[in-house]
């Protein structure tokens, strides 16, 4: 969701954006051959990272480094904005660029390596494959044209934007309540496993 956030204020500032680079910041390039550029067909550019190996974990991974065309993030209406927490909006987003017909292109792993900062893991969200599964039928419904948020504050420096927002929950109109109640369980697991954790 917050990927999407940062595209519509990016194209705000600038509507003739024609590449979108989609980055974790715990990750750091190795490789100055690594161009932070858009080719015809999106580009995973994280492909080796160092906590994995320098290895691929699964052909469809489109995680951590990611580059896509404006006009093809567009076309497939963005990211998900139903996977809240860690995991899931990258496999996503995979499935939504290979659906309507884009080629993941990817370096060779001796160039496309990163080193990953060290910092504490999330919990993955247990409603990311449930979602993940049925994500298919809300590419239409559910992205860039339903997203809703507040800015709370908008700070442009030198070399970056720093923008603080409220994020909205939002669902696909074409979702049903029973499917809400099931995702809402899913995510709402993870907090209640949190505060068991503190309570030991």
């Amino acid at each position: 969701m917050l990927f999407n956030v940062g595209f519509v204020e990016a194209m705000k500032l600038r509507p003739d954006w024609q590449c979108f680079i989609f980055h974790d910041v715990d990750l750091l390039p190795e490789d100055d051959r690594n161009l932070y550029s858009c080719p015809k067909q999106p580009r995973h550019m994280s492909v080796a990272v160092d906590t994995l190996k320098y290895k691929l974990p699964y052909p469809d991974l489109f995680g951590g480094v990611s580059a896509v065309p404006t006009k093809q993030f567009e076309e497939i209406n963005g990211f998900s904005n139903q996977f809240w927490g860690w995991g899931g909006e990258d496999d996503d987003i995979s499935h939504r660029l290979r659906h309507a017909g884009h080629n993941i292109t990817r370096y060779n792993a001796d160039i496309a390596r990163y080193t990953m900062i060290s910092h504490a893991k999330q919990t993955l969200s247990p409603a990311r494959r449930y979602q993940f599964r049925r994500g298919q039928r809300y590419f239409k419904t559910d992205g860039l044209n339903n997203l809703e948020y507040k800015v709370e504050d908008f700070r442009r420096e030198k070399l970056f934007t720093l923008i603080t927002v409220e994020l909205i929950e939002v669902w696909p109109e074409n979702m049903s309540d029973r499917e809400k109640l099931k995702v809402t369980r899913l995510r709402n697991k993870v907090v209640r496993e949190k505060k068991m954790k503190k309570k030991l």
